[in-house]
């Protein structure tokens, strides 16, 4: 059973996008209707990050950092596809309310003016014509 929420999300830029990531992720931990045991997988990788074991040891400048922050990514991707879509959309399109977002393709609404134009040449073309 895969679900197409990465599909659901357009590029709202990149840290605009980690910012609704997390605050996705506390939603969905606060949420009774998620499974408790899903609720660990982040937990699982923010124990890790303070765990003094590690795949790469934080030593190797970068790498070490790296491969912590893997980690609480991949946790938390895992924990959202895995949650139940309905209530993984719910909370997605709430956040989106709560910044001003009101369609899934992450564009504000706003007032569109419809009309017609033409360029300076070519008004004057026609009455010279």
């Amino acid at each position: 059973m895969t679900s197409d929420l990465s599909k659901q999300v357009k590029d709202i830029g990149f840290w605009r996008e980690i910012v609704h990531q997390v605050r996705l992720v506390f939603h969905l931990l606060r949420d009774p209707e998620v499974p408790f045991y899903l609720k660990l997988l982040p937990f699982i990788g923010f124990v890790y990050l303070l765990s003094p074991i590690d795949f790469v040891p934080d030593l190797f400048l970068g790498l070490g950092q790296l491969d912590d922050l893997t980690v609480l990514v991949v946790g938390s991707k895992i924990f959202m596809e895995l949650a139940p879509p309905h209530i993984v959309a719910r909370h997605r399109q709430a956040i989106r309310t709560s910044d001003g977002f009101t369609d899934s393709d992450g564009i504000k609404e706003s007032i569109i003016i419809d009309g017609e134009h033409q360029t300076v040449a070519e008004a004057g073309e026609k009455t010279t014509s």
